[in-house]
């Protein structure tokens, strides 16, 4: 039964047929984490579990909390995808973001405009 975060993680490897082993590696977890994870029912940190979610094409509110979504399937999961993907761009780009909002709001907003100028040509280029 699905009644804590790792239970709700091992139905969602069973059901996509993914070994724990395999999981266990891919999120950078020990093996046991999981099986421990379930019978002490604890939640790992967030970063564990934003991984987690993202490996299973799930929510961390659904790992934690059990919510299912009520939009459909396909919309459900794209939606997943699209936060996990910003969460992880955020992650990957926070240093630079926070650089960003220490500088002069007219340096910043210049930074700004050549970011996207840069990126609007090589668009353009392609």
């Amino acid at each position: 039964m699905a009644d804590n975060f790792w239970n709700r993680v091992i139905d969602l490897l069973d059901r996509q047929g993914i070994s724990r082993k395999e999981f266990a590696i891919r999120v950078g977890i020990s093996y046991s984490s999981i099986h421990n994870g379930a019978m002490l029912d604890s939640i790992p940190s967030a970063d564990i579990a934003l991984n987690i979610a993202y490996e299973l094409h799930t929510s961390v509110e659904y790992l934690v909390y059990g919510n299912e979504e009520t939009t459909s399937k396909s919309e459900n999961s794209a939606n997943i995808q699209q936060k996990n993907q910003d969460r992880f761009l955020y992650e990957k780009n926070k240093n630079l973001l926070r650089a960003l909002e220490k500088m002069n709001p007219n340096v910043r907003q210049s930074v700004q405009d050549l970011i996207f100028t840069i990126e609007k040509n090589t668009l353009e280029s392609v």
